[in-house]
């Protein structure tokens, strides 16, 4: 037998054309690597420069700042205030309903409003208040409205997952992380946006539309979790839940100026959650986690939606912030990916030298080089042998969407898919993007990767990363570096918790962040480290007009 044909074996059988043309252009890049570095920088630059040039001629429309007291306190104080009489339960509610009201028409991130049972909730806590028992009372979120992400289950509303296919249909039960927060007391008040199967990281879609940054409209606010993040941001919820297989909830609540905890895996369940069963390697690195203004409604989130598995986080014990090591990494060399800009590496560095300076301590930098095959890891991480194709879940697994004759109806708005799904579908392979050698070869480093980062975190590690190479995105610029969620995805091929942490504003007015990564079960660590970096650099700032 030729070497050709064996190259072109995978398991016994001939690769596919569309795998082959991938091996191809993969084993070429790796050869040109040092060439496509730089035209990967020439490149980028071009496009922001592109955008950037664009919107010189648009106009930056940001939320008003919130004026009313209650919006701008966290949902642990809120709940302490209810149980107190401060407030009741129906003034918050209808605060945040007015809230809403106010902005969404900004930044669209509400699409199945719950107001009428949410007020019917809240009054009914108002009218019980007095009658509870002490257990009752010490609900950790008493009479608190939410708002959760449209691929999480609430029975009696819509969960759509972004697809119009699914644009009617209803929940039949809550989600397990839902039951959860209405027996601790929670009110759900909203659902909110996500990209089209939850697979992009802009919020868009054809059934509600897309969703917009309240720091300005004219950008993107990240995905899968975009219009919850911007929502918690606009200060028009009083907490939010997301969930994160690539980074859907980090990159929104960078993107949104929020904390936003991917958490260890198997504390949270994904029970309710959309598409259904996850198989494989994906159930680790799919988690379900809270989206916060404050960094102390975190554990108490957590504390909720974990249950009796959160109990081993033991996440009210206190942490030993002079014990902590620190490493940090200045981002990822891929030329798929961009570097990160100045802005984002004196975030990085700012963050590094609190904790230096705060705790007398000495921070390490480190340059893991497997962690730069971030996408790699990534792809073969969400490879599973057998499972649907893409163009067969854009169809609910009820048959297989057309992509050439939707890509062909998209430019006259006839096509029920967005283009991002549309592109994804048509690259994706059933078979997996590698040959079985090489998926092998990328499984053992990831997994070597995983055993270096567990022993350098282990105990009271923590690695600083950059959030992403550069603020929020204008709409639609993903489309030409889509690669850049890189940033985020690693640490879901690795299947360790993270934290990301609101920074301040950049010069442009966007939110910068810096990610906190532990290793497994150190969710108390990260979550008394986004504390800090709040009580440090002020948290969340208020979009303003």
């Amino acid at each position: 037998m030729s070497v050709e044909m064996c190259d072109r074996r995978k398991g016994g059988t001939i690769l596919a054309p569309q795998q082959l043309a991938f091996m191809f252009i993969y084993h070429l890049l790796v050869k040109i690597e040092p060439v496509l570095a730089v035209f990967s920088l020439f490149y980028f630059h071009c496009v922001n420069l592109f955008f950037g040039f664009i919107h010189l001629f648009t106009n930056r429309v940001s939320v008003p700042k919130p004026q009313d007291e209650l919006l701008q306190i966290s949902a642990t104080q809120a709940a302490d205030m209810i149980r107190k009489r401060e407030v009741s339960s129906s003034e918050l509610v209808e605060v945040f309903i007015r809230r809403i009201d106010q902005i969404n028409h900004i930044i669209n991130a509400v699409v199945i409003p719950n107001f009428d049972d949410a007020r019917a909730q809240a009054a009914r806590v108002d009218d019980r208040l007095d009658q509870l028992d002490d257990a009752q009372r010490e609900k950790p979120l008493l009479g608190v409205p939410f708002t959760l992400k449209d691929c999480i289950e609430v029975a009696g509303l819509p969960c759509s997952n972004g697809m119009y296919c699914r644009r009617e249909t209803i929940a039949e039960k809550d989600a397990a992380v839902v039951a959860r927060l209405k027996s601790a007391g929670g009110i759900v008040l909203a659902v909110t946006n996500v990209p089209e199967v939850c697979m992009w990281w802009e919020s868009v879609n054809t059934i509600y539309g897309r969703s917009h940054n309240p720091y300005d409209n004219r950008r993107i606010t990240g995905g899968s979790s975009g219009g919850e993040a911007a929502l918690v941001a606009s200060a028009a919820t009083a907490v939010g839940v997301g969930s994160d297989i690539g980074g859907s909830i980090r990159m929104p609540s960078f993107f949104n100026g929020v904390f936003g905890l991917k958490p260890t895996p198997g504390v949270v369940p994904l029970q309710g959650h959309l598409p259904g069963a996850i198989p494989g390697y994906r159930a680790q690195m799919l988690r379900i986690g809270p989206i916060c203004r404050f960094a102390e409604d975190l554990s108490t989130m957590l504390k909720v939606m974990g249950g009796p598995a959160a109990v081993e986080l033991r996440l009210d014990d206190p942490v030993q912030m002079r014990k902590m090591k620190i490493y940090y990494m200045e981002g990822l060399h891929t030329p798929l990916a961009e570097n990160i800009h100045d802005d984002m590496l004196h975030t990085l560095k700012r963050a590094v030298k609190y904790f230096v300076r705060k705790y007398d301590l000495t921070a390490i930098r480190v340059d893991l080089p497997l962690a730069h095959l971030a996408l790699q890891f990534f792809l073969v991480s969400m490879y599973i042998e057998g499972e649907p194709s893409f163009r067969q879940h854009l169809d609910e697994l009820k048959g297989s969407v057309n992509c050439f004759w939707e890509l062909l109806k998209y430019p006259f708005g006839q096509s029920h898919h967005t283009l991002p799904a549309l592109i994804t579908a048509i690259i994706d392979n059933p078979n997996g993007p590698f040959s079985e050698t090489l998926v092998k070869e990328l499984r053992y480093k990831r997994d070597q990767l995983v055993r270096e980062m567990r022993e350098l975190l282990q105990g009271d590690g923590i690695l600083l990363f950059p959030s992403f190479p550069h603020t929020a995105p204008y709409h639609h610029q993903p489309l030409l570096k889509p690669l850049n969620f890189a940033y985020t995805a690693l640490f879901n091929a690795l299947a360790v918790p993270v934290v990301q942490c609101p920074m301040g504003l950049a010069k442009n007015g966007m939110p910068l962040g810096v990610q906190v990564v532990g290793a497994p079960n150190s969710d108390r660590l990260l979550i008394a480290c986004a504390k800090d970096l709040e009580e440090g650099f002020g948290g969340w700032v208020p979009p303003s007009s």
